[in-house]
């Protein structure tokens, strides 16, 4: 695990060997591996990394090369059937100078070439410079769990793990992307291929490109097949036990100490119930618990370690340590985002790395399974529309509308009140309202016309229709071009395209590698994603049931109260803190002073959306704290610029 960046002259000129440059690269992302770092200039090409290690702690350090120095790689990940891999290169002829997964990936390329993808099981984005053929060849996992940014600046491709790693090379621009950030005010995260910065991108997941003779090629090396299962539910809830325990036990593989996050729930309770299995000494779980007991899920994260018999640690979210926590991960995250949940990851990252160097993580279930509460309120709008308009109309919504304003997490008067706002929307429009902040149609009302022209060289004009967002959101659909059987496996698919790997593994990666931390995800493993993509809704959310199967599958593993306990999800308490510890945050970013400096909001709207929380007259926590985000990050890269 670690960091990668790298430079390349177009016009194939040659690069001075000297360092310096890439050595800036590489300090901006060593809290990705700070255990060692290598650099590499071969003629155009710069190549450098910073590793964290974990296998092959004593003869695994990059750049790698093949036998004759002819192809080199830099690589960021884990192969997790790399040993299978070694043999098979072995007995083509190759000779390994090293244990590490990394270099098999070189004799798998020369074998292969770009086909070596698909011999990848694992999570990784990577470059190789073939010399031979003066080629560059950059490529992503298929889920995209690990992160690979690019830009092209006067004539030189830059590449990296992360934004400020192209932020360091002296060539690259700071600017504002326009459509970049309405997109993130609809979202609540910029999703790929955009960056929050115009001319920077991002590689999709399960992509690669290939940078040669001075041209980028960028095509798609994976898009699972969807056919849907003949499985009977028993025979699928034994298939998705034997495909998730192989996941778990390859994740388990590391040289140095390994735990798991275990918040309670069915994702991370199942993992550490299998990891449990093939351990031989004590398990180490971690967790987080919150003093509001709306938030908190403690409780049944010891009741599961306790079952298990792990090692548990844990410890108790507050205010004061989250706006301390915020404070140390805005010096690492380099686009704005509004999954709150990313500050107790964090914190629990620091918390871990304490212990162990490896850590698993239960995230991808839901989107998998059907665990959101959002795939119910999907069956629920289908009723609720059927009812006569008039009593939806003049006598439901209107005693919705009027229930009383609760600041804790999900309350009722919250879920319904999103439900009825949206229920009557077609079903990736609800999606969008009931996921996201500020709809397109109130951008007009939110963001100046001329927005962001200060920043901005940018001709694109702001989206006024909501059709821009969802046409763009429907071509980044998971598996999309096959297996739309019915509506709520396209939501589902909808969410593994974007909010998986856009919000969900951004938030996994950053938080957990600006800890110095690896996290793996087994529910990732591409056979079990391609098996989770052929079953049919009603195995995954059955009647109101969410995760139907799998609490099937698991059910021998666990106590019979994580099984059917409700999803709380993992956050804070983003909504009372807003109208108390973090209200001088917000005094300093939404002034009028400072929106009006911008150039990018409208003082008024903003100003509306604080009284009305401040009241408690409406709930704004999802768009203040949309913006609260934005504002911090704006002020860390624009205002201090």
């Amino acid at each position: 695990m670690c960091g990668i960046v790298g430079y390349l002259n177009l016009d194939g000129s040659q690069l001075d060997p000297a360092q310096d440059l890439l050595a800036q690269l590489c300090e901006s992302i060593t809290h990705r591996g700070p255990d060692e770092r290598g650099m590499k200039v071969i003629g155009p090409v710069a190549l450098g990394m910073t590793r964290l290690s974990i296998i092959d702690l004593k003869s695994g350090q990059q750049p790698i090369s093949n036998e004759d120095d002819t192809v080199w790689i830099v690589f960021n990940g884990e192969i997790y059937n790399y040993q299978d891999l070694r043999k098979h290169v072995v007995e083509r002829g190759h000779v390994l100078k090293t244990q590490s997964d990394t270099e098999t990936i070189v004799h798998l390329y020369e074998e292969y070439g770009v086909d070596c993808l698909n011999f990848l099981e694992g999570m990784f984005a990577f470059a190789i410079w073939d010399k031979s053929k003066d080629r560059l060849f950059v490529a992503r996992d298929r889920m995209g769990e690990k992160p690979l940014h690019w830009a092209n600046f006067e004539g030189q491709f830059i590449f990296a793990s992360e934004i400020k790693g192209i932020l360091a090379h002296p060539k690259s621009r700071r600017r504002l992307n326009p459509i970049a950030v309405q997109k993130y005010l609809a979202l609540e995260y910029v999703p790929a291929p955009d960056s929050i910065f115009e001319g920077i991108h991002k590689l999709m997941p399960g992509n690669y490109m290939v940078i040669e003779g001075g041209q980028l090629k960028t095509a798609a090396y994976w898009r699972p097949e969807i056919t849907r299962t003949e499985l009977s539910e028993q025979e699928a809830s034994d298939k998705l036990i034997e495909l998730l325990d192989l996941s778990v036990k390859r994740r388990l593989i590391s040289d140095v100490p390994l735990g798991v996050f275990l918040s309670g729930g069915i994702d991370s309770s199942t993992i550490a119930a299998l990891a449990k299995n093939h351990t031989t000494g004590p398990l180490r779980t971690f967790s987080v618990g919150f003093a509001d007991p709306s938030f908190d899920e403690s409780e049944h994260a010891r009741a599961v370690a306790a079952h298990l018999g792990t090692e548990h640690e844990e410890v108790t979210f507050d205010p004061d340590l989250a706006f301390q926590t915020m404070q140390e991960l805005w010096e690492v995250l380099d686009e704005p985002m509004a999954d709150a949940s990313i500050i107790p990851t964090f914190y629990l990252s620091k918390m871990t790395k304490r212990s162990v160097t490896v850590a698993l993580s239960g995230e991808g279930g839901d989107e998998l399974f059907g665990g959101y509460p959002t795939y119910q309120a999907h069956r629920l709008a289908g009723i609720y529309n059927a009812l006569p308009a008039v009593l939806r109309e003049q006598i439901v919504e209107p005693a919705i509308r009027s229930l009383p304003v609760s600041m804790n997490n999900l309350s009722f008067d919250y879920k319904v009140k999103r439900f009825i706002a949206a229920a009557a929307e077609k079903p990736t429009t609800r999606h969008l309202r009931w996921m996201g902040a500020f709809p397109i149609k109130e951008h007009d009302s939110l963001i100046n016309e001329g927005m962001i022209s200060a920043n901005s060289s940018a001709v694109s004009a702001p989206w006024k229709v909501e059709e821009d967002l969802l046409d763009f959101l429907d071509k980044r659909s998971f598996g999309s071009q096959s297996g739309g059987w019915d509506t709520l496996n396209s939501i589902m698919r909808l969410d593994m395209g974007t909010y998986l790997p856009d919000d969900l593994l951004v938030k996994s990666d950053r938080a957990s590698m600006a800890a110095s931390l690896e996290v793996r995800l087994p529910f990732l493993a591409y056979p079990l994603v391609e098996f989770a993509l052929s079953l049919p809704s009603n195995y995954k959310v059955k009647s109101m049931t969410t995760k139907y199967l799998l609490k099937k599958a698991v059910a021998p593993y666990l106590p019979a109260r994580t099984i059917k306990r409700p999803k709380k999800g993992f956050g804070i308490p983003v909504a009372k803190w807003l109208n108390n510890d973090f209200k001088p945050l917000l005094d300093e970013f939404f002034s009028q002073q400072f929106i009006a400096s911008q150039g990018i909001f409208q003082y008024p709207y903003i100003e509306r959306l604080r009284t009305e929380h401040a009241s408690g007259s409406k709930d704004r926590r999802k768009e203040l704290w949309t913006l609260l985000m934005f504002q911090w990050w704006y002020s860390k890269f624009f205002k201090s610029a």
